[in-house]
């Protein structure tokens, strides 16, 4: 093989290497993003909330919203609960935590379905 042939043979062996360090490179900046994506910083909110006496918001969520509860869960640490209601036909709805005194609406929206897409 003359020096062209020799130029072509390195040319190629270069070639291989660039291609087989670019699948690394790529391989590594996939685990870079996963990795920075599962390890990003959690944060705490401090958003509005609306609360008044249990009886109340509750009195105003089944009569003026005609939502039922649809789920309920126990917090023993903190010593609250906290429900799901929604309005069947409309499918609004309003998750509430709350004690025996005060209660608290967390949030609301629309459009709700189970975890299955089935509404609820």
């Amino acid at each position: 093989m003359g020096p062209a042939g020799a130029e072509f043979s390195s040319a190629k062996k270069i070639g291989e290497v660039l291609k087989y360090h670019m699948k690394n490179f790529f391989a590594l900046l996939m685990m870079l993003a996963v990795t920075a994506t599962a390890t990003a910083q959690s944060r705490t909110l401090n958003k509005p909330v609306v609360c008044d006496a249990t009886e109340k918001v509750f009195k105003t969520i089944v009569e003026d919203f005609k939502e039922t509860p649809q789920w309920q869960g126990q917090n023993p640490q903190q010593g609250t609960s906290t429900v799901l209601t929604v309005n069947l036909t409309t499918g609004a709805w309003t998750l509430i935590e709350f004690t025996a005194i005060t209660a608290c609406v967390i949030g609301v929206g629309e459009n709700s379905s189970s975890a299955w897409g089935t509404p609820v």
